[in-house]
């Protein structure tokens, strides 16, 4: 056991600790985002079935990711937990599991992935020269799965340490490879043939292998505090369990909504090629925006998670209540500025009139509920920092199953909204994500604070 008296994680002002956690983590999410904004903005020179066929590949990325992130968070949350209480064979132990894990599920992924992408963008509704560019697209990403889930669990024991600032240094290092790699795969260069959208698949694959062969070096060389081996894995069924009952459960939630996402493609394919591209284009400028919830919400992982295995209670509300503040004030400060200049916005993106008409109006919607959204996001992971990642599954499911499907039906099938209605959905989404998550963490936390009672001798 070691001394937790120098973790400063469990001591000091909460609201710095979380900001300490959470700038690294932005600053490299932010450059990861700024490179998807840069790769959608090369892939729309290709045209609008280009942009279409790969917001088509949004969905089963989201299914994938939720997979990965299955194992990441259960691993964060363990790991957490076990430096919280002093034990760091115990995270170490969680580590090797984990990357074992991520091995076989990403091996497994890629098998069967890659040979049903074709039916798959077909059930979504991808049609001719659209089909052809998610059918390129998704195959090259898929393939590069098995980097993208060991990338994942590496990352998820150094966010579970407390250490931001190796991962988002992997990160950026990753992210700019990948700056660089795009354009001259996409368009070609001398002897580098012209990939098309196939080039931007292929550049983010490497680039994930990139940054996975450095987290294996830094951790081949002991430089992280959680002490394991990485070859040496001997599988552990209470230890796999574990992650996979704090992870599944988050995972559940992800791939629920790249399920909605298929039904808001199918919607948005009722209204043409345009409407698809807003709404990939939308998705696209609402992860710039989102970048401080999901940067605070990691944090709020690790600070509830090592707080929680220290028995510090007080400190886990704590920690939860500052999240919701700083989150809801600086998303709702940038969906402001969004909401003020939604063509500036949209124009970066894409010169086609149709295609920019439908982001603008996706632009004067969603960003409403931004502040909501990342309450949403805090609360649902204070919930997987305390190692309770069912309740953040079933507020997941009221907010894209519950919600948000029957709310984008109701808007366009019936009220005739147009594709209005599903930027109405998903709003309506995020707002349900929020109250009921913020009231539910609300009553659990009554029961933390409850001063426990006294033994009787």
């Amino acid at each position: 056991m070691e001394n937790r008296k120098d973790n400063d994680l469990l001591s000091g002002p909460v609201a710095l600790g979380l900001t300490r956690l959470a700038l690294p983590i932005m600053a490299g999410m932010f450059l990861q985002t700024a490179f998807n904004l840069v790769d959608t903005w090369f892939v729309s020179l290709l045209g609008e079935d280009a942009i279409a066929g790969v917001s088509m590949n949004i969905p089963l990325f989201f299914i994938v990711l939720a997979l990965s992130n299955a194992v990441a968070v259960g691993t964060s949350s363990l790991v957490a937990q076990a430096i919280g209480a002093g034990d760091r064979d115990l995270a170490g132990k969680v580590a090797s599991q984990a990357l074992a894990l991520s091995l076989v599920l990403g091996v497994a992924t890629t098998a069967l992935g890659v040979p049903l992408t074709r039916a798959i963008m077909v059930l979504m509704g991808a049609k001719e020269v659209a089909l052809e560019h998610a059918v390129s697209y998704t195959k090259i990403i898929l393939a590069g799965n098995p980097f993208m889930f060991l990338y994942a669990a590496l990352d998820g024991v150094l966010r579970g340490e407390g250490d931001m600032k190796t991962s988002t240094i992997v990160l950026a290092l990753a992210t700019v490879f990948n700056i660089v790699l795009d354009p001259l795969f996409i368009f070609g260069l001398g002897p580098v043939p012209a990939w098309g959208v196939g080039g931007a698949a292929l550049a983010t694959s490497l680039a994930r292998g990139l940054g996975l062969l450095v987290l294996l070096g830094y951790f081949h060389r002991r430089r992280s505090g959680t002490p394991f081996r990485l070859w040496a894995w001997n599988w552990d069924l209470r230890t796999v369990l574990d992650i996979f009952r704090i992870g599944v459960p988050t995972a559940i939630s992800q791939a629920m909504f790249s399920l909605t996402m298929f039904v808001y493609n199918w919607l948005a394919n009722q209204y043409g090629a345009q409407v698809v591209a807003a709404l990939g284009l939308g998705f696209r400028i609402d992860s710039l925006a989102v970048l401080p919830g999901m940067s605070v919400s990691i944090a709020t992982v690790t600070m509830v998670g090592q707080n929680h295995g220290a028995g510090r209670r007080r400190r886990v509300v704590s920690s939860w209540r500052t999240a919701l503040l700083m989150v809801f004030l600086v998303m709702e400060g940038l969906a402001l500025v969004i909401l003020g200049f939604p063509e500036f916005f949209a124009g970066i993106f894409t010169s086609e009139t149709e295609v920019f008409l439908e982001t603008v109006n996706y632009l004067e919607t969603v960003p409403l509920f931004y502040g909501f959204l990342g309450m949403g996001f805090v609360t649902t992971a204070a919930f997987q920092g305390l190692g309770r990642a069912l309740p953040a599954t079933i507020v997941n499911a009221l907010r894209v199953g519950i919600v948000g499907i029957p709310a984008a039906f109701f808007f366009t099938q019936f009220l005739g909204w147009g594709p209005r209605g599903i930027w109405w959905g998903l709003a309506m989404s995020d707002l349900s994500f929020c109250l009921v998550g913020v009231a539910w963490f609300a009553l659990m936390a009554r029961r933390l604070l409850r001063p426990e009672p006294l033994a009787e001798h």
